[in-house]
């Protein structure tokens, strides 16, 4: 991963902890069944391409080469909190962009998310445990946006804002 400042590397190293933790064999292969486009083999090849992200990549999407289908297209899909999913999938999901994104790599676009789907309600309605985590994350992503798109997203009447976590009771 590359170098970061002490805070910056927390929240990745907090992310990190949060797909560790959710992600069970039952969930990856939840994961690998959300492609909805899927061909035939796509669910094993999306499978074999998350446990590799998981056994040999440690989590890290911009470690992992020729991701970009496998398993990237249910990851980003999923990420969206649409189509059924479990909560836990979706979570995961946008985590393993949120490190991806914070580590640099240009998969996933978490500003889109944040403002328009699954958007800042959905993220600050999570229970506590993972919206705690999933929000430090923005605000990092936030504090490193370039200060003329933070002028954007701040100017009065904009969707969504970019406010330090809150606490929130557990869901």
């Amino acid at each position: 991963m590359t170098d970061h400042d002490p805070q910056h590397h927390g929240v990745i190293e907090d992310l990190l902890g949060l797909v560790r933790q959710l992600a069970t064999d039952s969930l990856l292969e939840e994961i690998a069944a959300g492609d909805s486009q899927a061909m035939a083999g796509d669910r094993s090849k999306h499978l074999a391409a998350l446990l590799d992200l998981r056994d040999i990549y440690g989590w890290s999407l911009k470690s992992q080469p020729e991701n970009h289908w496998y398993p990237s297209e249910p990851i980003e899909l999923i990420s969206f909190a649409g189509d059924g999913h479990s909560m836990r999938a979706q979570v995961l999901c946008n985590a393993l962009l949120l490190v991806a994104q914070l580590d640099g790599c240009d998969l996933a676009d978490m500003h889109f998310r944040w403002f328009e789907k699954p958007g800042e309600g959905w993220y600050r309605g999570l229970p506590n445990q993972w919206s705690q985590i999933l929000l430090s994350g923005f605000a990092i992503l936030h504090s490193e946006t370039p200060e003329t798109e933070k002028d954007f997203w701040d100017r009065p009447g904009a969707v969504g804002s970019w406010i330090e976590p809150e606490d929130h009771a557990d869901g």
